[in-house]
């Protein structure tokens, strides 16, 4: 699931110009899915010291990537500056994103500075971090989740940041606690049918959600379509699983390196290593095949990031 979601998030950033309805499509479930399959494999609360333990494994697995990947933008910035003479303010404006962890980044000189692709890392850190304390109340945990992802929305339209992603991991919050629910649960074969009928009716009928831009059109729908959407990747995930062996290992092995995946995948677009490529080489690509190019050259590197040694520790 997490192999195919990763893809599936490429085309949508990649594509999203040339086939609206399929990035659409994708933006109906594909975050969501990504939290609720982290929530799944969450822990809940034992103690204190396992919950200590708990969240600094979570911070190296989730941050520390954030930071690194935040720390070759601006060394790639560096590059830049000595062969082009840029200004250094692009430099700073880069660690102080990441320091500022807001999506919207700080304000410079020379404008806002998104946090960009890795607010996914840290908005699931909070929301994990959240679930491990929220854990303790048991069935009283999913219902509270949703209300604090419901106040976060209405917060953000009063005070529009979410320093630290704190905001936005609440709105993933829910999600997160799903899918640790249903780890636990029995979901009725009803609610599966309910909320996989959902999934259409959100795609035709409601804009999925946004969840960078704090945008929910409709929040039930849009959380009740995401969940029917995971549901439909799960079982087509199912069926890959039994009857193709060569193609569900490949998705399984895209899975397991997807947090490499993500983060080359973040580099590539703020860095525009393949344009930079193509113009070193002298190619002229047809805009089809320069996103085809940047494509393989995200997944070619993510690869390589995960045999390099001591840096593969921080992506795998």
């Amino acid at each position: 699931m997490k192999g195919i979601g990763i893809l599936l998030m490429m085309v949508g950033h990649v594509y999203y110009g040339y086939i609206p309805k399929l990035s659409q499509l994708i933006y109906t479930f594909h975050m969501p899915m990504f939290f609720i399959v982290a929530g799944y494999f969450s822990k809940s609360w034992t103690d204190g010291k396992s919950a200590k333990a708990t969240i600094r494994k979570s911070f190296v697995r989730l941050v520390v990537p954030m930071l690194v990947l935040h720390g070759a933008l601006a060394l790639w910035q560096v590059l830049l500056v000595f062969a082009k003479g840029e200004p250094w303010i692009s430099v700073l404006r880069i660690f102080t994103t990441a320091l500022w962890a807001d999506v919207y980044g700080p304000s410079t000189l020379y404008g806002p500075n998104p946090l960009g692709i890795s607010w996914f890392l840290m908005s699931l850190f909070v929301a994990k971090t959240a679930l491990l304390f929220l854990s303790r109340l048991r069935r009283w945990a999913l219902p509270i989740s949703l209300l604090m992802a419901v106040a976060a929305i209405l917060l953000h339209g009063v005070f529009p940041y979410s320093i630290w992603c704190i905001t936005l991991g609440m709105t993933a919050f829910p999600f997160v606690t799903l899918g640790w629910w249903v780890r636990q649960h029995k979901v009725p074969v009803w609610i599966i049918v309910i909320l996989v009928l959902c999934w259409p009716l959100e795609y035709l009928f409601v804009a999925g959600p946004d969840m960078y831009s704090f945008l929910w059109p409709c929040w039930p729908v849009n959380v009740l379509g995401a969940c029917g959407g995971t549901y439909v990747l799960y079982f087509f995930s199912k069926f890959l699983a039994t009857r193709t062996k060569y193609v569900s290992g490949l998705f399984a092995y895209l899975g397991m390196i997807s947090l490499a995946i993500m983060c080359m995948h973040g580099f590539e677009i703020d860095a525009h290593l393949g344009s930079h490529l193509c113009a070193l080489f002298g190619l002229d690509l047809s805009v089809w095949a320069m996103y085809v190019w940047r494509y393989l050259l995200t997944i070619a590197l993510a690869i390589a990031l995960v045999h390099i040694p001591k840096i593969k520790n921080i992506f795998s």
